[in-house]
């Protein structure tokens, strides 16, 4: 039969199908230790990660069905319907292995396994050491036994108390609880003479809890374990624990790990997840090919001494006086630790407020010495304030002489431009009289253009004025086209003396625009003087000079005058439209500050672009009228 589960487990590694594992729980799946056994198990097959297992669970509450210390069955309909179950549910996908936990369920495949799963390995884990002694177990079983040393744990507790005259044994009324007790009542015989047993059997948690606490000084508790109460109330131990040990004035210890930070303060413990680890680990040997029969059962002959620290703080029991090698879980939180960042918080806060002090200090000295300075100084406050009232008239007087010198300049730089006009065309006359060409309508057209200059000049100083007093544009619906070949026409005659050319190219069918002519005519004529200036008079290149507009949307027009000239220093890109800036000798500096003061009156855009071809690009928006 060895050989035969050895091959199969060959047989599946070779095929590269998972192994099956039924893991049978004496109780409950709502037991904390049914879950603690379990992680145990699932963490001992995780440290063989080239195995590939599948666990299935069953927690069919054996420990209510078949008793440990007997053969008698508690309620055999429920065990035929079981049998039955597991006889159906498994008879076309048999587990590889199974792994039981606690006695009830070792018992159980004791008694049904070979019917029920014929030549499975068992592994147990935390079968009652004592029962598996007298089974002559079969050659496919193996496991970890689990010893309960209630004596051990009584011995440490007694220690640790060493007035100790009397301890409450706490214990349930189900049928595993009442076996518990059978076991306690042996474990206990050789300490009749040293102290006084009390018996609280099946007590509901509010009695258990005034027993208790009736109890005299020098009383220990040892709580072996409480599923039920004699009411039929049903329990989970480790929660009946925590019930009753909050209220308690007596140390309660315990036998199993599971209990630790739910009220035990310790004692020789059961290591539930433990021992499910090692029996995964003896599983994972089978699975390599051992027989069951060649591993050992593992016997627990000494469990660890493991204390919850919070408790042993809370019954003052001092660390050194521990057994060597105990192992202390649940450190209490110290006052640092549990409020560590408070403490930073105040910490802090003392050091600021310390620094505040000093500074506090030091300000206070350097104030007695101000007004130390202060009170020498008094004297001379008399002549200071007279000196800054003489200060404030110079500078209100030179405020208004620089208000007068902008507005001059202004005024000189606007109508700068129809003198400029009415110069080319008086000389334009003069040459025609002194050639004595017989010209009339030629002349009659010149001194036309002269005196529209003239009055252009009376008018522009009229606008200038309400641009330095800040007046709004008087905006009227207007075409662009005819209003830039006006302005083309007048700078025909500055063109020619500098040899440049004049382009105008217009999209067709352009719509109206909201604008003052005059002002829109007195930015692009500084527009077009400024690239007329940026080429150099020995410059023997096409002098080009281009005006165009085309539209960007529904909302707006665009106005773009392009040269081919020197163009503008990228470092005084920034500052060209500030008033007072300029880059040449004769400018006032106020061409394109005027420019950005009318487009923005009219709700327009103006910047400077350089020309990809050299030069520069000056582009103005103004809103379409429709």
């Amino acid at each position: 039969m060895l050989m035969l589960l050895c091959s199969a487990a060959t047989a599946v590694l070779e095929a590269n199908e998972p192994y099956r594992v039924l893991v049978l729980h004496s109780f409950r799946s709502s037991l904390p230790v049914t879950s603690d056994w379990y992680a145990g198990i699932v963490r001992g097959f995780s440290s063989a990660p080239d195995l590939h297992v599948e666990i299935d669970s069953e927690s069919p509450n054996l420990a209510r069905l078949i008793n440990t210390d007997s053969t008698q069955i508690a309620d055999k309909e429920q065990l035929t319907w079981l049998l039955d179950f597991y006889r159906k549910n498994y008879q076309d996908h048999k587990p590889h292995l199974i792994i039981s936990t606690d006695t009830p369920a070792l018992r159980f495949l004791l008694i049904h396994g070979e019917d029920l799963f014929p030549d499975v390995p068992i592994v147990f884990a935390d079968a009652d050491r004592d029962f598996v002694a007298a089974q002559k177990l079969p050659p496919n079983v193996t496991g970890v036994t689990n010893f309960l040393d209630i004596s051990g744990t009584l011995e440490l507790a007694l220690r640790l108390h060493p007035d100790t005259q009397r301890v409450a044994m706490i214990v349930g009324s189900a049928q595993y609880d009442k076996a518990m007790e059978r076991v306690a009542q042996s474990a206990i015989e050789s300490f009749a003479d040293r102290v006084e047993f009390v018996w609280l059997r099946g007590m509901p948690v509010d009695e258990l809890v005034e027993a208790l606490n009736a109890l005299p000084e020098r009383t220990v508790a040892l709580y072996l374990v409480q599923t039920q109460d004699r009411l039929g109330k049903q329990y989970v131990p480790r929660a009946m624990l925590q019930a009753f040990s909050v209220a308690a004035k007596v140390p309660v210890y315990g036998l199993w790990d599971t209990l630790l930070e739910h009220g035990i303060v310790g004692g020789n413990l059961v290591t539930v997840e433990g021992d499910g680890y090692q029996a995964a680990k003896l599983a994972v040997r089978i699975f390599r090919g051992e027989a069951p029969a060649d591993l050992p059962v593992v016997d627990r002959l000494v469990n660890p001494s493991i204390f919850d620290g919070v408790e042993l703080a809370r019954w003052h029991i001092k660390e050194s006086r521990l057994p060597a090698g105990s192992q202390i879980r649940h450190h209490p939180i110290s006052t640092w630790d549990r409020y560590r960042t408070e403490i930073m918080i105040a910490l802090a806060i003392i050091v600021v407020q310390g620094v505040m002090i000093a500074a506090l200090i030091l300000s206070r000295r350097r104030l007695r010495q101000a007004q130390t300075a202060l009170h020498n100084e008094n004297d001379r406050r008399g002549k200071a304030e007279t000196l800054a009232a003489r200060l404030r008239e110079r500078i209100a007087r030179f405020s208004k002489q620089r208000s007068l010198g902008t507005m001059a300049t202004t005024i000189a730089h606007e109508i700068n431009q129809p003198l400029i006009a009415i110069q080319n065309y008086a000389q334009a006359a003069k040459r025609r009289i002194e050639t004595d060409v017989d010209d009339k309508p030629r002349l009659i057209e010149l001194f036309a253009k002269i005196e529209g200059q003239a009055e252009r000049a009376g008018t522009i100083t009229q606008r200038v004025r309400s641009l330095v007093n800040s007046s709004e544009p008087q905006l009227s619906r207007s075409f662009l086209s005819p209003l830039i070949e006006e302005v083309i026409g007048m700078m025909e005659l500055e063109c020619e003396t500098h040899g440049c050319r004049l382009v105008f190219g217009s999209a067709v069918d352009l719509p109206a625009v909201f604008a003052d002519t005059l002002q829109v005519q007195l930015a692009l004529v500084n527009l077009l003087h400024n690239a007329i200036q940026s080429f150099s008079v020995s410059d023997e290149r096409d002098k080009l000079i281009s005006v165009e507009v085309c539209q960007l949307d529904d909302q707006e027009l665009q106005v773009s005058v392009i040269d081919q000239g020197a163009g503008v220093p990228p470092e005084r890109v920034n500052s060209i439209f500030e008033p007072l800036y300029s880059d040449t000798s004769t400018g006032m500096g106020m061409g394109l500050a005027i420019c950005r003061d009318i487009i923005e009156a009219h709700d327009g855009r103006i910047w400077y672009e350089p020309n990809p071809d050299g030069g520069a690009i000056f582009r103005f928006t103004l809103r379409i009228a429709d």
